[in-house]
């Protein structure tokens, strides 16, 4: 009964905030809900259906994931999602989209001096991480994080700037984007960072830009939706066989092990520690060490102070950092503040700065926000790379444009011609539009 609602309870919640006359818009709740269901019921539906079925690992699980602490977790997920639900209805209810004409454009000499400047780094960081970059990344291994962590940054911020400039020309093809001086750089740091096996971070990054695409251009038919969807785990998971060395035929079994593995320190922490009620946040001074470019401050890694829990594979189950962090009632507060900032930024999609930070948040919302810990998910993720990084290209762009006479502004704007009485509007019937 317990697994059947925190199955139901986020399916039906999910469904009804993403799909509207059978299309398919992808939004925070989409995100939210995905990553909930993937990483935290997962193992939960693991634990119980494995004495009936052949699941891999089941007899480390049951070992691991004793009968008595079934209840409890189930209980604290079902509770902790409606708080999700009432703070995004309530958000729902308090800010509603504007669909207004394009705020604040960003002008391309801002964004594309920013893309000079993210391909500039990415070599940089490339060539001094060399030794490290493209060594076999295993658990531990704190020189190879750092490697991958300057590079996965500078491709994130590459993969911003394409998605304001992509925001700022609604009316051009995906084909010519894709093709732009703005999408090549991010592509190919995408490719290298497949094979330096940062698969979820590519993936997070073609989340967003699947949000985009159904927020601001055309939704998917549910249908279609699905079959893209497949797709996608296929493709991953192909990538992660192949990073593992094993066959292809086992790329159902390498997605569905990875939010397995994760929840050892979920089993660990039920286990040894329990579930705290309330907790104070100090680890989160330590983490904020983390938004320091790893560029200036090579071994903040190991200076950061790492969370009190069992984490074999380096990846932090993220119940467990909500647990050590807030407490369980602190983490209902949480989550049921939490919608409220993305129902505010989404309120605001109009202006280029709001949408970018929105789609970007939202984009981590389905793997890093529930597998890595704080430092790099509300920290650097979230927090840096999705609204202080926008923000501080936005400001430049705003400081060119303050510099510049009035002649000067008009060269360097460059917000897309578009037909006379759609300019800033979404292609897109309002009546379609999720609640």
């Amino acid at each position: 009964m317990l697994l059947a609602l925190a199955v139901a309870i986020p399916c039906w919640y999910g469904y009804w905030r993403s799909v509207s006359q059978g299309r398919v818009e992808i939004n925070h709740v989409t995100t939210f809900t995905l990553g909930f269901l993937y990483y935290w019921i997962t193992p939960l539906a693991v634990r119980i259906l494995a004495p009936h079925l052949g699941f891999p690992l089941n007899r480390v699980w049951l070992g691991f994931f004793r009968e008595h602490l079934i209840a409890p977790y189930a209980v604290s997920c079902i509770a902790l999602y409606l708080c999700f639900m009432v703070g995004d209805s309530l958000g729902a209810r308090w800010w509603r989209r504007q669909r207004t004409e394009l705020a604040k454009p960003i002008p391309t000499l801002a964004l594309s001096l920013s893309t000079v400047f993210g391909c500039v780094l990415l070599v940089y960081s490339a060539y001094v991480t060399r030794a490290d970059l493209f060594r076999p990344s295993v658990p531990g291994a704190i020189e190879v994080a750092t490697a991958l962590g300057a590079v996965t940054a500078c491709v994130v911020l590459l993969s911003c700037v394409a998605l304001m400039f992509t925001l700022q020309q609604p009316e051009t093809p995906w084909r010519k984007l894709l093709l732009s001086r703005y999408f090549l750089p991010p592509i190919l740091g995408s490719s290298m960072m497949l094979l330096l096996g940062s698969r979820l971070y590519v993936a997070s990054l073609v989340v967003m830009f699947a949000i985009y695409q159904t927020n601001f251009r055309a939704r998917f038919k549910l249908k279609r939706m699905i079959a893209v969807g497949l797709l996608f785990v296929v493709f991953f998971g192909l990538v992660g066989t192949w990073r593992e060395g094993s066959s292809p035929t086992g790329v159902f079994s390498n997605v569905f092990v990875e939010p397995m593995l994760i929840s050892l320190s979920l089993a660990h922490h039920l286990r040894y520690k329990g579930i705290a009620w309330i907790n104070q946040p100090t680890q989160l001074i330590s983490d904020l060490e983390n938004l320091i470019p790893t560029v200036l401050m090579p071994q903040k890694y190991k200076l950061l102070k790492q969370p009190d829990a069992y984490r074999p594979l380096g990846g932090l189950h993220s119940f467990v950092s909500f647990n050590l962090y807030f407490g369980l009632l602190g983490t209902a507060a949480f989550w049921l503040l939490m919608p409220l900032g993305f129902r505010y930024l989404r309120s605001r999609l109009s202006d280029t700065l709001f949408a970018t930070m929105y789609v970007m948040c939202s984009g981590w919302l389905t793997f890093s926000f529930f597998r890595n810990a704080f430092s790099i998910s509300l920290v650097k993720n979230i927090f840096e790379q999705s609204i202080v990084i926008p923000f501080l290209i936005a400001c430049f762009g705003w400081l060119l444009v303050a510099a510049c006479s009035p002649v000067g502004a008009s060269r360097i704007y460059a917000p897309p011609p578009q037909p006379e009485g759609t300019r800033g509007e979404r292609p897109l019937s309002p009546s379609a539009s999720p609640p």
